[in-house]
């Protein structure tokens, strides 16, 4: 018995871009430059980062404001990495348990699981809040695991950031590398990496 986890931004849908234009656009004014290293990492670890003389209160202010605008400038575009939906029918006729573990905010996620219809897909939605620690800690990783009543080895994740593959591998699961944020020879650590989902089956799923 397997498992299958997805990571959201950057594995359903392919929004690196528009976080990025988000966060140079909005913080423009504070000469944050945004390095593509960053993606999968937390709002709360992005504002302690770039204001740490910022309360709490105010890093929430900021990045409710970014994701904000975010959704804004994605919704004209937004649609599934290609093969998505194909694969996700997949692995329900195969009876194969299927989550999505994210550190994105939670407004972020009804946005794009509504947005796309592909929430009665996954029997389970893990979010930063429902952890201690988010990614590259494997916390995410593990509560998945265990909504899903899954062992974290029999677990596989499908991630497109190095903080999330680190957090995967942490956990004892095995890694895709999605090449939609980051450049192939970027995903290191990973037992495949694909540009989509019509690059994968099922069957290999399983073999994996």
């Amino acid at each position: 018995m397997l498992a299958v986890i997805f990571d959201m931004d950057g594995v359903l849908v392919d929004n690196s871009r528009f976080h990025a234009r988000a966060f140079a656009e909005y913080f423009s004014q504070h000469g944050i430059t945004f390095t593509p290293d960053m993606f999968g990492r937390s709002n709360e670890d992005l504002m302690a980062l770039f204001f740490p003389n910022e309360n709490e209160k105010r890093h929430q202010e900021l990045a409710d404001g970014k994701e904000m605008y975010y959704r804004q400038i994605y919704e004209p575009h937004i649609k599934p990495v290609t093969g998505l939906i194909d694969l996700l029918e997949e692995l329900k006729k195969n009876n194969i348990p299927i989550a999505v573990g994210t550190s994105a905010p939670i407004e972020n996620i009804d946005f794009v699981l509504d947005k796309l219809q592909i929430r009665h897909y996954f029997d389970v939605v893990v979010v930063a809040a429902m952890v201690q620690k988010a990614k590259p800690a494997p916390d995410i990783y593990l509560k998945s695991a265990e909504l899903l009543k899954m062992k974290p080895g029999d677990c596989l994740v499908f991630e497109d950031a190095l903080a999330g593959i680190k957090a995967a591998r942490a956990a004892g699961m095995k890694v895709v590398g999605v090449a939609t944020s980051l450049p192939k020879e970027k995903l290191t650590e990973t037992n495949k990496i694909i540009n989509d989902f019509t690059e994968i089956t099922v069957t290999e799923i399983k073999q994996m």
